[in-house]
């Protein structure tokens, strides 16, 4: 009886481990599952060092970087921040305003913007009585 008692313990404990291992998904399914999917994000994203592991092998190549900033930069609050942080830092700042100047048409708009305002037209008149700088 206690021979019998344990074969049937033991087929029980292997069936409900086969119905277990049948229930479970493979990543390709979650990954197909959009419920899933966003499940499972979501649940990364919480964490705070997943969130940092996410982002940094997001950057860790160029053409995901700028796939990244093409994303954000399509966020008009993103794009604020970076024209902010770009005007901020010494290095980014020349080279951003010969960008600007370059192009016809953002030119006409810094003149328009300098003459408009009292103050500053003020200012540009002073600049425009200096001598030009020798190269």
């Amino acid at each position: 009886m206690n021979a019998a008692r344990r074969m049937g313990v033991a087929t029980a404990a292997a069936l409900v481990a086969v119905c277990l291992a049948g229930c479970t998904k493979s990543i390709d399914e979650i990954i197909m599952n959009p419920s899933d999917k966003d499940e499972v994000i979501a649940k990364l994203l919480a964490d705070d060092v997943a969130k940092r592991d996410i982002m940094a092998k997001l950057a860790a190549k160029d053409d995901t970087k700028k796939e990244m900033a093409e994303t954000l930069l399509g966020d008009t609050s993103i794009k604020a921040t970076a024209v902010d942080k770009l005007a901020a830092d010494a290095t980014t700042r020349t080279p951003l305003i010969q960008k600007l100047l370059a192009d016809a048409t953002a030119r006409t708009e810094i003149i328009t913007d300098l003459t408009a305002d009292e103050a500053s037209r003020k200012e540009l008149q002073e600049a425009l009585k200096k001598p030009l700088p020798k190269k």
